[in-house]
């Protein structure tokens, strides 16, 4: 123990008298600055998520908890938005926030990826490996491999003259991130590992995985570190790749990130202390993810989609319960870490004083009494027979619209087919209603009874998937078709809206109100002294807002947050414009400035799908009479269709399962009846009236997703905790006597839970009768 505490003790005296050093190495089982054992304290800050105005005082904060080191990810769709166009400027002037860290007396530990998931849109990956539809992103491509080798080669000329043997703060730099996750292809990591150093990065090298999957994440010539071990963990799993160390957790995680409609997420420090203290004292080199999370700015947040939700967007604040929050104010688990690192300082070492919060300032309620239409975002229009993606048109973030012509009346379902991510659908300039991805929404009825007739659809991008193969799958708008009582449409003009950067400078504003229909809306508010505000979009469906032509990102009145971060750099003392975007408008015209934020409150989400009211008090009486139909399905992906001896009249069915392959549950994704001549029979008045098991948590399993038309949303028995043996019964109301001829039912996945195995389908023209 006593070496481990003589390393800590190198360590501290380093940083805190200021020395810095001219070559850092991996040796002997040791960090070594100058030749000297080196502990590395950590914290991960991203530059993007930071106004360019308080990197300085970010760090700062750092150094004062007692950080000696930024870990920093570098954000490849942020600086190459277009093939070949870089853009290092101002916000994105990565150079200058790692100068800026050397200044404040911090090394940086880069991590440029070329992926970075973080919780960020693609992973940093940019939209546009998207269009080539042939090419597969992270992997030994070679078309994916050029694309990195020219931003890694760019990110050289950047950031190579700022390693520490070049006179700057870069210590150490992170091949690929977490690569174990994802595959286990050692040609391809090394291929990222050789452009780092051909890009001039003359550092040591690592790599960084979860303990388990360390394995596959582990390349020659990288040290390995682990993400999110604790205690002698640590030292196993690093020990089975790099005897002796040095011992690193490249990610330590003292809180998380929030997604869209759920509590904000919290961790209590105490735990997170304890984790820190036994890693000071046991000389094992931390980095804190998140140290200080920030904001998604201008629509940058991210998705995951391995939930049971199946999409789970992360919201504008990434505030991440981190150390320092959102707008870099100190939380108590920054001062219970400050403590503890303070305690294992050598004696007569102080830590810098705390700076004090930065100013906030709030301004009052005031009215939005100017208004645009959508129609005033409208630039470059598109022509084309079937739907195109945000991908096909060059855009990376925001909005999409598509607009086509109803030739004649109609009544019936209008399926948007593959939705990514949220849809807002107008007939003649009027909201109809809407769809969620997070709700596996992609169907809402409508009713044109006057024609022609203008049909809108306004898609949001809620974030690409960052996380998981799902990275594959991330083209944006809709992606497949758009189909009205089972015609599909043509004939569309189609809109990019990126809305992100100031356009909403150049749009006509007018006095008045618009209502039922997105819009923008404009007004000023009058600063008497400038802080740090919160703009209160409480009351307000879903959108956008801009102050001063600065995106602040996006709210949803979901939650949890209810509150959009307004630097004070970006604020005019005076008067300062506002204007919000409402995608779903509400009728909401007022926001205030708080001196606050709202981080944790949930809101109501119009698009939830409701718990189904269930009367569980009687139970079904199945006779064999009513059997028309017994079967075995096998695991196979598609459809599986049994055919009838005769056909069968009936109204209400009653599915029963009798086994499954894992013995366990019941999953089926979609349920079909068809005609006698082999046409499927319409749903809609179909009507779940009783199931015996199903899982609500998270909307995943409910029994209704056998008939909704989307083969990705599936009736589960329930799961999560008490499971009901078989047989699981599901019966449903036809809403009218129809005559079946065959029955198609599909599985889920044949590599998941649930495969259905034996069945039997159950008849009735009347109801059946319950006991």
């Amino acid at each position: 123990m006593r070496k481990y505490l003589l390393l800590c003790v190198t360590a501290m005296l380093l940083v805190t008298q200021g020395a810095w050093g001219k070559r850092f190495e991996v040796s002997d089982g040791k960090f070594l600055l100058d030749g000297k054992s080196v502990q590395l304290i950590c914290g991960e800050m991203h530059y993007p998520r930071i106004p360019k105005e308080y990197w300085a005082d970010r760090m700062r904060r750092a150094k004062a908890m007692g950080l000696n080191t930024v870990s920093a990810y570098v954000f490849w769709n942020y600086h190459e938005r277009q093939p070949g166009e870089f853009d290092f400027s101002g916000q994105a002037d990565l150079a200058e926030f790692v100068r800026t860290a050397q200044r404040e007396g911090l090394f940086v530990l880069l991590r440029p990826g070329p992926y970075v998931c973080a919780e960020w849109d693609f992973g940093g990956y940019p939209y546009w490996l998207l269009k080539d539809k042939d090419m597969e992103v992270r992997s030994k491509d070679p078309k994916f491999l050029a694309a990195c080798k020219r931003y890694i080669d760019r990110l050289g000329k950047e950031l190579a003259p700022l390693t520490i043997e070049n006179g700057g703060p870069i210590i150490m730099v992170q091949v690929e991130n977490e690569y174990g996750s994802y595959s286990d292809d050692k040609e391809y990591l090394a291929a990222i590992r050789d452009m780092l150093k051909e890009a001039g990065f003359n550092v040591p090298l690592i790599t960084c995985d979860g303990a388990g999957q360390m394995p596959n994440g582990y390349v020659d010539g990288a040290l390995p570190t682990v993400n999110g071990a604790v205690g002698e963990d640590i030292i196993r799993s690093i020990d089975r790749f790099h005897k002796g160390g040095p011992y690193f957790v490249a990610e330590f995680y003292p809180a998380w990130f929030d997604v869209w409609g759920d509590p904000h997420s919290y961790r209590d420090y105490h735990g997170p202390v304890k984790q820190l203290e036994w890693m000071l004292e046991h000389g094992v080199s931390i980095s804190l993810y998140m140290f200080h999370g920030g904001t998604n700015f201008e629509y940058t947040n991210g998705a995951n989609t391995n939930t049971p939700r199946g999409y789970d967007p992360q919201p504008t604040s990434y505030d991440y319960d981190a150390p320092l929050g959102e707008w870099g104010n100190a939380y108590p688990k920054y001062v219970a870490f400050r403590e503890m690192i303070r305690r294992h300082l050598p004696e007569s070492t102080t830590l810098p004083d705390v700076p004090a919060n930065n100013p906030v300032a709030g301004f009052a309620e005031i009215s939005l009494e100017e208004c645009a239409p959508l129609s005033a975002a409208f630039g470059r229009r598109v022509e084309s027979d079937t739907v195109l993606t945000m991908e096909d048109l060059d855009q990376d973030f925001g909005y999409i619209h598509y607009e086509t012509t109803i030739d004649s009346p109609v009544k019936g379902m209008l399926e948007i087919n593959d939705l990514r991510d949220y849809a807002v659908v107008l007939v003649d300039g009027k909201q109809v209603g809407s769809l969620d991805r997070r709700h596996r929404q992609n169907r809402l009825p409508i009713e044109i009874a006057k024609a022609p007739a203008r049909l809108e659809i306004l898609v949001e991008n809620v974030g690409r998937v960052n996380y998981g193969p799902d990275i594959l799958n991330n083209r944006k708008g809709i992606t497949r078709n758009v189909v009205l009582d089972g015609k599909e449409l043509r004939g569309w003009t189609i809109t990019p809206l990126p809305l992100y950067k100031a356009e909403t400078g150049k749009f006509k504003f007018r006095p008045g109100d618009l209502t039922g229909q997105p819009a923008f809306f404009r007004g000023t508010f009058v600063m008497d002294s400038v802080g740090d505000c919160f703009v209160d979009t409480r009351g307000w469906g879903k959108g956008a807002v801009w102050v001063n032509g600065r995106s602040l990102g996006k709210y949803w009145n979901i939650g949890p947050q209810q509150t959009m971060y307004l630097p004070a750099p970006w604020l005019k003392k005076g008067k300062n414009e506002i204007v919000v975007f409402a995608m779903e408008n509400t009728g909401k015209r007022t926001v205030r400035g708080l001196t606050e934020p709202i981080l944790d409150s949930l809101g109501d989400d119009p698009n939830a799908v409701r718990r189904p009211k269930r009367d569980m008090s009687k139970t079904p009486i199945l006779e064999s009479g009513d059997i028309f139909l017994r079967g075995t399905m096998t695991q196979q992906d598609g459809w599986q269709t049994f055919g009838l001896d005769n056909t069968v009249t009936l109204r209400h069915l009653g599915l029963e399962v009798l086994s499954s392959y894992d013995d366990a549950h019941s999953c089926l994704s979609e349920l079909e009846l068809l005609d006698a001549d082999g046409k499927p029979l319409k749903k809609d008045a179909w009507k779940v009236v009783y199931v015996d098991t199903e899982e609500t948590k998270g909307n995943e399993g409910y029994a209704e997703h056998l008939f909704d038309g989307d083969p990705k949303t599936y009736w589960h028995s329930q799961w999560q905790g008490k499971r009901k043996a078989f047989p699981h019964r599901v019966i449903i109301d036809l809403g009218e006597i129809s005559t079946v001829g065959s029955v198609r039912l599909r599985q889920r996945d044949p590599k998941m839970a649930g495969n259905v195995k034996d069945f039997v389908l159950y008849g009735r023209p009347q109801f059946f009768l319950f006991e």
